[in-house]
């Protein structure tokens, strides 16, 4: 066997894996209307939300996926859409030490594994080999944005849904030339933290607004975290959720009941330390926030934990 055959082999058994969180979403959230890059320079990784980016169009069809292959360094807006279900969920990266997307995608496929034992050992191999700069959960008819500031140097955009696949779907972005200094203001932040004696909770600091962006942030160490946002049925609490999270098991599958009425729409995962403005077509409702990440430290899913919360969309 060739090496280019090998890797083939290697990403065709790895797509259970690497899309066992995207699986999970796909599977949990079918409903009668089924619903977050710059590595910093030191001392910065977030986005500075008083100012406005210049924008890239990134696009996912039954072909396969087109973006721009160069861009101006600062503040970035990437709109995003996909017309082909199961296609275009589409992340920004930046690679670490040489590493390439081989090693790349070896560590993600095991930093989010429903494997619990898999978790914490990828979970330190990812952040050795990668800082995560967000991105978005979308559907067909249901297109997004986030913005993220871009120093010089080499990105990677790639589709968390197609990364497994035998021919995955990424792009190389090259950043250089003049600093734009522009881009979106929130209406809302929401931050990924852990409360001592707690646990990981989502903090939401002011009101998010259909239609408009918001800003996420994963201040969680050592952990890469999404932020997904879905309907929930009328009446349905805290206490609901936690019960419904707490009957998932750790392999991934999904009890029946469902507490959520639409497909899941947000920011896809964020290092440590890292923060992206985004915006997705949220309507005037009540959602819960939630992610499927895996625990850094034991693998467990970070819903269990409590990292979960309900939110009215104003």
């Amino acid at each position: 066997m060739n090496r280019n055959s090998q890797k083939k082999t290697k990403r065709a058994t790895r797509t259970p894996t690497v899309l066992a969180g995207a699986a999970l979403l796909l599977a949990a959230l079918q409903g009668p209307a089924l619903a977050a890059p710059s590595t910093a320079a030191p001392g910065t990784r977030s986005v500075d939300t008083a100012e406005a980016s210049h924008t890239m169009e990134l696009s996912s069809t039954a072909e396969g996926f087109t973006a721009p292959a160069s861009t101006r360094p600062g503040l970035t807006t990437f709109r995003a859409s996909t017309t082909q279900p199961g296609r275009g969920w589409i992340g920004l990266a930046r690679l670490k030490n040489g590493k390439g997307w081989d090693d790349f995608l070896d560590a993600l496929s095991r930093a989010l594994s429903n494997t619990p034992s898999d978790v914490p050992q990828g979970a330190r191999d990812l952040d050795e080999t990668a800082t995560l700069l967000g991105g978005l959960v979308i559907h067909p008819g249901q297109p997004g944005s986030f913005t993220q500031r871009l120093y010089p140097g080499t990105y990677l955009l790639f589709d968390y849904l197609a990364a497994g696949d035998a021919e995955p779907r990424y792009r190389w972005l090259t950043v250089t030339g003049d600093t734009v200094v522009q881009g979106l203001t929130p209406t809302a932040t929401v931050v990924a933290k852990n409360v001592p004696g707690v646990g990981p909770r989502f903090e939401v600091r002011g009101t998010p607004r259909a239609g408009r962006p918001l800003r996420y942030v994963n201040e969680i160490p050592g952990q890469v975290n999404e932020l997904l946002f879905v309907q929930i049925k009328e009446g349905t609490t805290e206490a609901d959720l936690k019960a419904y999270f707490d009957a998932v098991p750790d392999d991934g599958t999904l009890p029946p009941n469902s507490p959520f009425t639409s497909v899941s729409l947000g920011s896809l995962h964020l290092s440590t330390g890292v923060s992206s403005v985004v915006q997705v077509p949220l309507e005037r409702t009540r959602y819960a926030a939630i992610t499927w990440s895996k625990s850094a430290t034991d693998g467990i899913g970070l819903v269990k934990k409590g990292l979960f919360t309900i939110v009215d969309v104003g």
